[in-house]
């Protein structure tokens, strides 16, 4: 029974279990919206509307926020106060004072669900060589460019990848921008970017950018370097965005395709995070790993139903996640490994949050995107180790992969570590540069111009990026808009994790320590902690961008 005898205590277990329902019936929408499990998609992506409506009505109540201040203001057990503590953080988070501010947030939900089943409807693809098209999502395009041959269908990849850009911006894109803008500001913030950024990682925009401003200085020598280099020695048509995929990695991903079945991807995601002492307490788990049409082009992860301590007794999580593999494609077994690490690690860390009430363990504000993908990339971290590659990268005969292909996928990819890590950088400050255009002057021409700027900036190609800024989807949806700088801060804390575990232990690869120590020191508060602070508490310092720089600038020979 649940103990209501305080008034303390009964406003939390209101608030629990109103929360609780209110998030799983939102998140079970989701889950069929996006997958495309509905006979009638339109029909799916409206109860979802109202549903994650319905959820941000209950978050955004200023009394709600008000009746959890008044109570703390009164005397209560420490658990009691320590769940108030939490609710009182994660609605600060969504309150929306007016009235008018909450209506202007209601229809921006609405618009981006209206731009969602558009994108989602989207004849996207490619023209073939007998001049066809051919439909394709974007994780197929995405896939062309760096295993297909033809240079001539890997231009016609890049172009139907390109194509998604105009199609969101005359599909509603500008109107949201538009009005998540007004709603930014009429909150105090100087745009929707610092607002969002504000309420999910407790940082400005300013202060993000200061992060991400390090790396791009510490990078810039090194990226400028790959891209000329890969120039003199290859020719200029392989620095073109349809190429430049294929020439760095073409030959690589298709010498170690063998080893990376995706019939083992399975297989090795369990082992490997069973040896890493990596548990799911109990968690249901909900794959989709096979790309298709209609469904969301994108790996994600998301709880519909929350890990917490409910009555004293704890409750195991129910967890979807997705995955994009196309079989039989050359690097879809890798891609759908990574996926599964990726997915599998934000998982692990979800699952084994134990706390009081099911706000500290939720995916969203106040949970930072930065630490969320922390768990991720530390993890799919992995495959790109060598001692992991030899342990499990194995053929259909058993057979590990030899050290030669270790090497030359080493001297393949290093020169462009940096530049990859500047190709994320590009999204971030394409999206931040959206955001910085007046109202009075935003059109489709002048976002592509932008876009277009920033890809040249930073990535040193005169054509634009080869994955346009806009066919990245996490840009038009809500809970993922202004957060892929969460991406780049985690490559960062990734990094200053694997020289702690190194330095200790001397290796991460089936490292039993690993999985205890991230589940005790990172994963069991939620989002009770701050980003900066769960670092400091494994590492011993505060995030900087330098580890990850190091890592990115190596030659070849030293890596």
């Amino acid at each position: 029974m649940a103990d209501t005898s305080t008034p303390l205590a009964a406003l939390g277990h209101g608030l629990d279990r109103t929360y609780a329902a209110l998030h799983t019936a939102k998140e079970d929408a989701f889950w069929r919206a996006r997958m495309g499990l509905a006979d009638d998609a339109a029909a799916a992506q409206a109860e979802l509307d109202r549903l994650d409506i319905e959820l941000q009505a209950f978050l955004q109540d200023p009394a709600r926020l008000a009746e959890v201040e008044r109570a703390l203001s009164g005397s209560g057990t420490p658990e009691e106060r320590t769940r108030l503590a939490g609710w009182k953080r994660t609605l600060e988070c969504h309150t929306i004072p007016s009235a008018g501010a909450r209506a202007r947030a209601a229809r921006i939900t609405e618009l981006e669900g209206r731009l969602e089943h558009a994108r989602g409807e989207m004849a996207l693809g490619y023209v073939g060589l007998d001049g066809q098209f051919v439909p394709a999502t974007s994780v197929k395009l995405s896939a062309m460019l760096r295993s297909e041959t033809d240079e001539r269908l890997r231009r016609a990849a890049w172009d139907g990848l390109r194509s998604i850009e105009p199609f969101v911006l005359a599909h509603g894109f500008l109107e949201v921008l538009r009005e998540r803008n007004r709603l930014g500001r009429e909150l105090g913030a100087e745009d929707y970017y610092d607002w969002k950024s504000r309420r999910v990682e407790g940082l400005g925009k300013r202060e993000i950018f200061g992060y991400l401003d390090e790396l791009e200085r510490l990078t810039r020598d090194a990226g400028r370097r790959a891209v000329d280099e890969l120039r003199a020695t290859k020719g200029d048509a392989a620095a073109k965005p349809w190429n430049l995929s294929f020439s760095v990695s073409g030959d690589s991903t298709r010498e170690q395709d063998p080893y990376f079945p995706f019939r083992e991807a399975l297989a090795r995601w369990g082992r490997s995070f069973a040896a890493l002492g990596i548990r799911y307490r109990g968690a249901e788990l909900v794959l989709d790993l096979v790309d298709r049409r209609g469904k969301y082009e994108n790996g994600f992860m998301h709880g519909p139903v929350v890990a917490w301590r409910r009555d004293g007794q704890f409750q195991p999580a129910r967890i979807h996640f997705t995955a994009n593999a196309i079989p039989g494609m050359v690097g879809s077994g890798h891609n759908a490994m990574a996926t599964l690490f990726h997915e599998g690690g934000h998982a692990a860390h979800f699952a084994n949050i134990d706390m009081p009430s099911p706000c500290f363990g939720q995916e969203f504000a106040p949970t930072s995107v930065g630490f969320s993908e922390t768990q991720s990339m530390l993890l799919d971290s992995l495959l790109d180790d060598a001692d992991w590659q030899h342990r499990y990268a194995l053929d259909a005969a058993g057979r590990p992969m030899p050290w030669e292909l270790h090497e030359r996928a080493i001297d393949a990819s290093q020169p462009f570590a940096a530049w990859r890590a500047r190709a994320m950088l590009a999204v971030c400050y394409g999206e931040k540069a959206l955001y910085e255009i007046p109202d009075a002057e935003l059109s489709a021409e002048r976002v592509l111009t932008e876009l277009r700027k920033v890809e040249t900036r930073l990535l040193f190609l005169e054509e634009g990026s080869p994955r346009p800024i806009l066919a990245v989807p996490h840009l038009l949806a809500g809970d993922s808009s202004a957060y892929y700088h969460g991406y780049v801060m985690a490559e960062m804390a990734v990094h200053q994790a694997r020289e702690h575990f190194i330095a200790r232990d001397g290796h991460l690869v089936d490292n039993p320590k690993v999985g205890p120590e991230l589940a005790r020191v990172w994963w069991q508060p939620g989002n009770s902690v701050n980003f900066d602070e769960f670092v400091r508490r494994l590492c011993g310092a505060s995030l900087t961008a330098a580890p990850l720089a190091r890592s990115l600038n190596r030659d070849a020979a030293t890596a």
